[in-house]
């Protein structure tokens, strides 16, 4: 996957795969059933269509790896920096974060005793098809 993607990530995005510090988790059992961006913003929204997690989002696309903040608003996460990294590959998108530090990880795989949670979701409507 490449950064260079990383500039238009609005719309709906579904998980597709997820693990923890490389133990896959199975999909069905995570909170997440869609990742809505729009513009700065982003949702976390659950099978049952209850918006769970809403916050705004930065992205610093020139970082290498590609830098994602989400700023928690509204939701468990509220008041909370999430330091994420992220690779786009056209309609893959894939998230990493660090679960226990509030540090950005340097890498999408665990140096030494790092639990990092890596989501890769599948882009499943461009921005247009977002309701208004």
């Amino acid at each position: 996957m490449r950064a260079a993607g990383c500039l238009n990530l609005d719309g709906i995005w579904v998980p597709v795969a997820a693990n923890v510090s490389g133990r896959q988790l199975i999909v069905a059992h995570l909170r997440v059933a869609q990742l809505v961006i729009e513009s700065a913003t982003y949702r976390i929204v659950d099978r049952s269509d209850i918006t769970l997690d809403y916050g705004e989002l930065h992205l610093d696309p020139d970082a290498v790896p590609c830098a994602l903040d989400l700023i928690g608003i509204e939701g468990p996460y509220a008041g909370r920096r999430m330091r994420a990294i992220i690779e786009v590959d056209g309609d893959r998108l894939c998230v990493c974060y660090d679960l226990e530090r509030e540090l950005r990880p340097r890498t999408m795989q665990p140096l030494g005793d790092q639990l990092l949670l890596s989501i890769t979701y599948a882009r499943a409507a461009p921005l247009r098809a977002l309701p208004q």
